[in-house]
């Protein structure tokens, strides 16, 4: 009896829920119309006639967090670095990964495959967060999770003899920190060269402020500005210091 209840309040369920995405979807957009929020969302951040406060990307939350919030965004990230440099502190000295033979032969050869989509995955959700959700943060977790799959599956020891040890992963996230402090002073040292007014971090020309990184890449496709090669660092700088992360983890004591 209960069997019998529960497959009716199944399929009750699944009724409702299609008749109400294809209202949504079919049954409320007539074709050309634009909702109200659609219409406003489109007009303040895609206009390519009124580009006074547009964000030069379908994407306009990343426009929103590497421009009008993008102090906010530098903080979370000097966090991060500070917060690795604070983990990296407890393994003061040098250490030596254990050695371990990794797993089957099978899953070590899925993994080497396996890797390259996972890293092939990162760059796009890195790049194309433009256009799409994502992001640099996105894609360093992304990042971090096949060197994760490396660890495991192949052994602990298996990066160094990829050239990447705690030092060179140190050398990268230091690099990735930089490439976005570089883009963010670029606006300062443009205002104390013209004399016009900039801030720092500033992406896309506003009323006040003319400065503006170029918005186009190509094929007459948007780029938003700085979006991606910030987006970029800040994937390398995460990514490496998850990965920083787990080598320390695996790290042995040091011999005495």
């Amino acid at each position: 009896m209960k069997d019998w209840r529960a497959s009716i309040l199944g399929v009750f369920f699944i009724v409702l829920m299609s008749s109400i995405l294809t209202y949504a979807f079919l049954g409320y957009p007539e074709i050309g119309f634009v909702r109200p929020l659609g219409e406003f969302y489109l007009f303040n951040t895609y206009n390519f006639e009124n580009q006074s406060w547009w964000s030069a990307s379908p994407n306009a939350v990343t426009g929103l967090l590497w421009d009008y919030r993008g102090y906010d965004t530098l903080y979370e990230t000097m966090v991060f670095y500070v917060g690795i440099a604070a983990v990296a502190m407890f393994f003061e000295g040098h250490a030596k990964l254990r050695k371990t033979g990794g797993m089957t032969v099978i899953v070590r050869s899925s993994v080497r495959l396996i890797f390259v989509f996972i890293i092939t995955s990162a760059f796009a959700i890195t790049i194309f967060s433009i256009k799409t959700p994502g992001g640099g943060f996105q894609g360093g977790s992304i990042m971090a999770i096949a060197y994760i799959a490396i660890i495991v599956s192949l052994s602990r020891g298996f990066l160094p003899e990829m050239n990447l040890d705690v030092e060179k992963a140190h050398l990268a996230k230091i690099a990735g920190l930089a490439l976005i402090a570089c883009l963010t002073i670029v606006p300062v040292v443009y205002s104390l060269a013209s004399g016009s007014a900039a801030y720092a971090l500033q992406n896309l020309p506003k009323a006040w402020a003319p400065f503006g990184y170029p918005t186009f890449l190509g094929f007459a496709s948007l780029s938003g500005g700085l979006i991606i090669p910030i987006q970029l660092g800040e994937m390398i700088h995460v990514g490496m210091g998850f990965t920083i992360m787990f080598l320390l983890l695996t790290l042995k004591d040091k011999e005495d």
